[in-house]
């Protein structure tokens, strides 16, 4: 049978249940060399107590602080439930007959709500059938102390469940700082390399080389540096292209684009890498557009007079990561020369572009034909300057 107050008698089911006379002679036995979980070295673990009878109350109050630990009382169910909100006890000692709301119901209620499900509950009951045990351990008890019991018995029971959530909440408290940490290295490889590129280096490919059919390159340049730095000191000189390099990082993450690397006052980015996109010579030449808005008001800013080359041209490349400790994902090929070479021959304050850059978006932007240049390495090449959006 369920355990009801309507199994017996009221005096006679809270005389079962209070067990009074066989705690207290048990306290006088208990032995100093008892393991507790409570001691001086470390925070006294919380207890809360649950019965209406004030005489157990009152002795079970009497048992726990003897050992050490800090007690918490509650008289019915709704009181505990109160007590667990705000004090956040570290174990339960709950009695199942009580009026109004019974230990089962208080117990599944603890157990439903995510921040009380984890604390041990031990219920403390006067009944030992096996249907009153399964009722209680399918509500959410972890074990149960039938009344009258023994005084070592429950300090036995009580240490046991306050070592395994001890142990539990190391276990948890350790994989948080390791997913902490592993969502912190995840964040760095993000920092140095593509998100898909990161991905597959974590699923264990070892040798990333990736041949792109068509991808526009950017390189830029700060055309008036070296003689600006002579007088600046190491801090300022770093700060100054930190705000730079980083206003065009945000530029890259807005159009989309791929920063590759920085080289001393160089910059270096790549559209339609390592993710291929049919815009990516569109995407390119926006970004390169902003970017020198970008300049212009970091020299407001600054009071600076900084000045940029920016050249781009688009082909095919190689893209690939290189190195096994300081690892890099760089471009190769004839396109990232060409790109290069725009970037070294073009103008101070001018986006400078490769004939096949043009013909893809001649009729999107405006342009200015630079004519037939000698290009280093490459001989001689029709090439045009960006004025704008058409």
């Amino acid at each position: 049978m369920v355990e009801t107050q309507q199994d017996s008698p009221p005096n006679l089911v809270k005389q079962r249940e209070s067990g009074i006379a066989e705690i207290m002679p048990e306290t006088a036995v208990l032995s100093a060399a008892s393991t507790d979980v409570a001691s001086e070295t470390e925070e006294q673990p919380y207890i809360l107590i649950v019965d209406d009878v004030p005489v157990n109350l009152q002795a079970l109050e009497s048992i726990l602080q003897t050992r050490g630990f800090r007690v918490i009382k509650a008289t019915n169910g709704e009181q505990a439930l109160e007590l667990v909100a705000q004090e956040k006890p570290d174990l339960i000692l709950l009695d199942v007959m009580m009026p109004k709301m019974n230990g089962y119901e208080v117990c599944q209620h603890l157990k439903e709500n995510p921040a009380t499900s984890k604390i041990p509950v031990i219920f403390l009951t006067g009944r030992n059938d096996s249907y009153s045990v399964i009722k209680g351990f399918a509500s959410g008890a972890l074990d149960y102390v039938v009344k009258p019991f023994h005084a070592p018995e429950l300090l036995a029971r009580i240490n046991t469940h306050l070592e395994l959530k001890r142990s539990r909440d190391t276990i948890l408290r350790y994989n948080h700082l390791l997913n902490a940490e592993k969502r912190r290295a995840e964040q760095l490889l993000l920092n140095i390399l593509p998100a898909s590129i990161a991905d597959r280096l974590q699923n264990g490919e070892r040798q990333i080389a990736d041949k792109v059919d068509d991808a526009t390159v950017i390189f830029a340049d700060v055309t008036n540096f070296t003689p600006l730095s002579e007088n600046y000191s190491a801090e300022e000189i770093v700060s100054l292209l930190n705000s730079l390099f980083s206003a065009f990082d945000a530029l890259a993450e807005e159009y989309g684009v791929e920063k590759i690397k920085t080289m001393g006052d160089s910059y270096m980015a790549a559209s339609g890498i390592p993710i291929e996109r049919p815009d990516h010579a569109e995407a390119a030449v926006n970004m390169a557009l902003s970017m020198l808005t970008v300049l212009a008001e970091v020299n407001a800013a600054s009071g600076n007079n900084l000045n940029i080359r920016i050249g781009l041209h688009c082909g095919p490349v190689v893209a690939g990561v290189i190195g096994v400790k300081k690892f890099i994902y760089d471009l190769w090929g004839d396109t990232v020369n060409t790109a290069s070479r725009m970037e070294s021959h073009g103008e101070a304050g001018k986006i400078h572009v490769s004939e096949a850059l043009y013909t893809k978006l001649h009729d999107k932007y405006r342009f200015q034909e630079r004519g037939n240049i000698e290009i280093k390495g490459k001989g001689s090449m029709k090439t045009y300057f960006v004025l704008g959006k058409s």
